[in-house]
């Protein structure tokens, strides 16, 4: 089996595609940046995700979904009934400095969570969460009982959170 692909690779994989895809539809290259980098950040933040057939379309849906939920925020804006004079100044929807940084930093301690995995562990949760695979398919796939799969995710899961808990609390 190749090896699991890093949060990072996804990035890697997806992120330049991702951001194309966000400007095709109309979106501005800085707009198309910011939406990229926090539809990244609601898929780290996701938790499990059940049922998801492949993580890329997840990734693209919830990145058109933060398109169109921008793009109603600018609609309802732009109908308002005051002269332009008068219009407030929109509020900056870009991530701070500091919060892409402590994205990426979550993301960082996010991969080492995954990479102090127990190998079986590790194996099981890159399956489900990064290849998308059912429980009962990793369970045939490694010739494992599904209880022992959901017993490996839910052991993962915990060590996961627990790391991201920390590092939150660390960063408040």
């Amino acid at each position: 089996m190749d090896p699991p692909p890093a949060l990072e690779d996804l990035f890697r994989r997806y992120g330049a595609s991702l951001q194309r895809f966000l400007t095709r539809r109309g979106a501005r290259p800085d707009v198309a940046a910011d939406l990229t980098q926090d539809a990244f950040l609601r898929l780290i933040q996701a938790g499990p995700a059940e049922g998801i057939q492949s993580r890329e379309a997840y990734l693209f849906r919830i990145a058109t979904n933060l398109a169109i939920d921008r793009h109603r925020r600018e609609v309802d804006g732009a109908s308002s009934a005051l002269p332009l004079d008068d219009q407030p100044e929109p509020p900056d929807l870009a991530p701070s400095a500091d919060a892409a940084l402590l994205s990426r930093e979550a993301l960082a301690v996010l991969q080492r969570a995954v990479d102090d995995l127990p190998p079986r562990g590790r194996e099981v949760f890159v399956l489900h969460k990064f290849e998308g695979l059912s429980y009962d398919e990793i369970a045939g796939r490694l010739g494992i009982a599904k209880n022992t799969v959901m017993v490996h995710m839910a052991r993962s899961l915990a060590h996961c959170k627990r790391r991201l808990d920390a590092y939150r609390r660390d960063h408040e």
